[in-house]
Parts: structure tokens; C-alpha cells; sequence
């Protein structure tokens, strides 16, 4: 993995996504309006200095438009600023797909292996100006839904994974709120401040394929 949580934001922070005013329970990250050339308004791309960038596209598939993660010794992150209370909004769902894996000898509890053919990536704020950003990852290797990898202070949270479970689609759903308490977090009022994807194989060097779909944010039933 790339470092992601350093003290500069390459995010555009105007027009965060924010929760509706309509008292809809639910906000879609992706609509059916979302583009990638141009990236559409409040999205960013964040690339790195000498690491090719992961392929994010929208291809329609059989159930319509998703996005697609392509790496091939790459990695990068689209993901936008959000401006949501974890209190309200709580639960976060979406459907994937990895079509082709991570293969490769390095092991992923290590930074060396540390790649992954998908990834949700998070930052949460709190109260005191603080932040605390986590991955949703989908594993390679070792790892069971519900387990964390910890690498240094940086935690991943696993929702699912391992080669029995590629190519097809799975529907998954995390209660923020819990997991933030997971990772230390003991803000009253935290809120979601950031939410994407970053998809990468630059450590192993490998080539990954993945899809997402329906990524959204809801109420507590």
C-alpha cells in the first residue's frame, strides 16, 4: 500500500457530499450521472510520484454502469470529501466483484505485500480536529470478514475475500459507527470526512481486477 494519510489533502474540498435535506435515508456515493474524464464535481484522483495509476473507468455490465479498478503495478485513489455525521448515517453497503486477485508470494499482513484488488477508503473527523482514516479491504490470503490488519497504526477492516469468493458479486454491509470504536476512535460527534476507492498492486507488482456497485450510505433500519 501507498501511504494514504499524509498531512496534505489532495482532495478537493468543495462540494463535499453531504447528508440530503430531503430526510432521504440514503446517500449514494456513485449516481447515474457520475463520470470519470472529467472527473465529476467533488471527486479527486490522487496519483503518485513514480507509481502508475490504477484504471478507474465505468463499464455496464449486465445490471448497468459500474466502476471498474483496474491495476497493473498501480495504484491510486478516487475518492471524494464528505461532510456526514456517523450518527446518521451510519451504515455503509455496496456490492463488488474481483474478477482477477492478488497472486503473489509476499505476504499480505506485511508492508511489502500490502495490496489489495479492492478497497474502500475512509477518513473519519472528530471533534478535536483530528483524523483517522481506515481501509474496507477485500483479502488475499489469511484473512476472514470481521478480522483487522494492522499495519503500523493503520487498520483495515476485512469485509470479505480469498480466491473461492472471485467472480461473483457479493453485497456487503459495515456499521461505521462500530468499526470507528474499533479503531480507537472516542469522539462524541465524529463524522465521515472522506470516502473512496483505492485499488493498488504497485508492492507486489502484480495486475488486479475489480468492480464496485450501489456503494451507499444509510439510516439504521
Amino acid at each position: 500500500m501507498l501511504s494514504a494519510c499524509s498531512d496534505t489533502d489532495p482532495f478537493a474540498t468543495e462540494y463535499p457530499l453531504t447528508a440530503p435535506t430531503d430526510g432521504s435515508g440514503e446517500i449514494l456515493l456513485i449516481d447515474q450521472n457520475f463520470q470519470i474524464d472529467p472527473l465529476s464535481k467533488g471527486w479527486g484522483h490522487r496519483k503518485f510520484f513514480a507509481v502508475a495509476a490504477t484504471k478507474y473507468s465505468i463499464e455496464r455490465l449486465d445490471q448497468g454502469p459500474v466502476l471498474q479498478c483496474q491495476t497493473d503495478n498501480s495504484g491510486s485513489i478516487l475518492a471524494r470529501h464528505t461532510d456526514i455525521p456517523l450518527e446518521d448515517f451510519p451504515i455503509l453497503s455496496w456490492s463488488w466483484k474481483v474478477e482477477i486477485p492478488i497472486n503473489s508470494s509476499l505476504g499480505e499482513a506485511t508492508k511489502e505485500g500490502d495490496d489489495h484488488p479492492a478497497r474502500l477508503f475512509l477518513r473519519f473527523s472528530e471533534d478535536n480536529g483530528e483524523r483517522r482514516g481506515l481501509e474496507i479491504i477485500w483479502s488475499n490470503q489469511i484473512y476472514a470478514p470481521g478480522d483487522y490488519k494492522i499495519i503500523g497504526n493503520f487498520y483495515h477492516y476485512v469485509a470479505n475475500g480469498l480466491d473461492k469468493n472471485v467472480g461473483v458479486w457479493h453485497d456487503q454491509s459495515v456499521d461505521l459507527s462500530q468499526i470507528y470504536r474499533d479503531i480507537g476512535g472516542t469522539s462524541a460527534n465524529p463524522k465521515l470526512s472522506l470516502l473512496g476507492f483505492f485499488c493498488d498492486s504497485d508492492n507486489t507488482g502484480d495486475t488486479s481486477l475489480a468492480y464496485f456497485d450501489k456503494v451507499r450510505l444509510s439510516r439504521r433500519p
